[in-house]
């Protein structure tokens, strides 16, 4: 009876042995005779580049103003309508509003008479002193009678001077029924219209900013404070000018950055809140044959800021790229057509392709459209 057992189950262990043997056998020969897949391949480019950090900021004007009244009374005349024009812009100069300047009128003319009163009374005092130091010379008349004229001669001269100040004010005044634009720019709607009684507590009227040049502010983060810092003493810099620090520019709606512009101020001091410093771009902002300029105070921009010169590097596709856990890889197609994986090291983008910091030869070959149908070994097709 335990010899039958035995032999049952050497006899099971026998046809297990087979069974296992013959679906190796089959995974081998399936495995050598599968397809290849059909993928498609691409060598790295090699270019030169320029590294950059890409920032979002808020534009602003160079020159903004509120315009306000310098004096009392009601306006006669609003000079400007900005819904003629799409972005109406003024001159530094032109008239915006117009006060009723009568009672300031009326106020210079007192004061211009009040101005020929007064050197009315300096000639006559003159004559006086001079036929005074005559009689006194001759013991006509006494030192006090003297001093007396001197007197009057000085009073006399002291009201000149408040009447020439009191004509100057009253001229400015008048002139300020005249209100005009100080900077040229773009101009906001009127926020009182004709009748209205405007003072100097009234508040603002209207306001301009200006649009050519215009600002750009953003925040820079500290390593790459550092790093600008060190290329500025290393003459690393790019731009035109000595130790200047160019900028790319685009807009909410811009693929790209089309806008070319410079660094042209940094704060004093880093927030320690942050770990940032505030910094300033300058851009032109010319006006096209139609239509207003392209940049307006308070835009959302995207800011480019390129860092060093160009140098030679390799760039893939972004579409060859995989991620493994945070990790970025590529299928490296070796001489036998089989498929590597490789770790790489990413940069910035440039126009769509990726640059590649470290783990690959500008001589070898890449999956750049396949990557879900392969696996690392796979044997490949192109």
């Amino acid at each position: 009876m335990a010899v039958r057992i035995l032999a049952t189950v050497v006899s099971l262990g026998v046809l297990l042995l087979c069974v296992t043997g013959c679906e190796k056998s089959n995974a081998a020969a399936e495995k050598q005779t599968a397809a290849p897949v059909k993928v498609e391949v691409a060598a790295p480019i090699e270019q030169d580049v320029t590294d950059y950090q890409d920032f979002t900021g808020r534009l602003d004007a160079v020159e903004s103003v509120e315009i306000r009244s310098r004096v009392s009374g009601y306006l006669t005349k609003v000079a400007f309508d900005p819904s003629i024009e799409l972005g109406a812009e003024v001159k530094a100069g032109d008239l915006l509003f117009e006060i009723d300047e009568r009672p300031y009128q009326n106020a210079l003319a007192s004061a211009e008479a009040q101005l020929g009163a007064a050197e009315a009374q300096f000639k006559t005092a003159s004559a006086e002193l001079a036929r005074t130091e005559e009689l006194v010379a001759t013991k006509a008349a006494t030192a006090r009678d003297l001093e007396r004229d001197v007197g009057r001669k000085a009073e006399a001269e002291a009201a000149i001077k408040s009447g020439t100040a009191a004509v100057a004010q009253a001229t400015l005044d008048r002139g300020f029924t005249k209100i005009a634009a100080p900077i040229a720019g773009r101009i906001s709607r009127p926020l009182l219209t004709e009748g209205n009684l405007v003072t100097p507590g009234t508040g603002t009227l209207t306001t301009i900013v200006s649009v050519d040049p215009i600002h750009v502010y953003f925040d820079i983060d500290e390593p790459t404070l550092l790093t600008l810092q060190k290329q500025v003493r290393d003459g690393q810099l790019a731009g035109p000018q000595k130790e200047e620090i160019p900028l790319l520019m685009g807009l909410a709606n811009d693929s790209g950055y089309s806008y070319q512009g410079k660094l042209d101020y940094v704060e004093n001091r880093v927030d320690p809140n942050t770990g940032t410093m505030r910094v300033r771009g300058v851009f032109p902002n010319p006006k096209p044959d139609r239509g207003p300029r392209a940049l307006a105070p308070g835009l959302f921009a995207r800011v480019r800021l390129p860092l060093g010169k160009p140098h030679k590097a390799l760039l893939v596709s972004e579409r060859a790229i995989g991620r493994d856990q945070g990790q970025a890889f590529v299928f490296v197609v070796s001489a036998e057509n089989e498929v590597v994986y490789r770790r790489v090291k990413l940069g910035t983008l440039h126009d769509g392709l990726r640059v590649i910091l470290d783990g690959l030869q500008a001589s070898e070959r890449i999956v750049v459209n396949g990557l879900q149908r392969v696996r690392p070994g796979a044997k490949v097709d192109f």
